[in-house]
């Protein structure tokens, strides 16, 4: 698991990187960091998560440079950005992506504590 930054566009209750100072939610890994991680590694699957990936500047790069490695490549999301962010990647058969829901829509957005972000993330997902 590669994660990138901690920072979120959330603050579901159940996850404990909300309590993080900001100093640390702040911070990225670079490109070449994420990359350097990777091939340490050597593990074939790089699922990407954090916080939430799609809030890296350079997600796109450092997606592309794992799938480069011919390493399959799961980048987990909420899907609150999903449409924004998109066009920012090609298909490509080592690259696939992963929405997080957990349960139906009530259930989903009382553990993301905000209402309305199951219907958001299943719109992103039939976008």
């Amino acid at each position: 698991m590669l994660e990138p930054l901690f920072r979120c566009n959330l603050a579901c209750a159940g996850c404990g990187k909300i309590d993080y100072p900001d100093p640390i939610l702040n911070q990225r890994l670079s490109v070449a960091e994420c990359l350097q991680a990777v091939d340490e590694c050597g593990a074939p699957v790089v699922v990407v998560a954090g916080g939430e990936p799609l809030l890296h500047r350079e997600i796109d790069e450092i997606v592309e440079g794992i799938i480069a490695r011919k390493k399959f490549v799961y980048l987990c999301t909420n899907a609150l950005l999903l449409e924004k962010k998109i066009d920012q990647f090609k298909p490509n058969p080592f690259f696939a992506w992963t929405v997080h829901l957990d349960g139906d829509r009530e259930d989903h957005d009382h553990s993301v504590c905000q209402p309305g972000v199951y219907d958001r993330a299943v719109e992103a997902i039939r976008f």
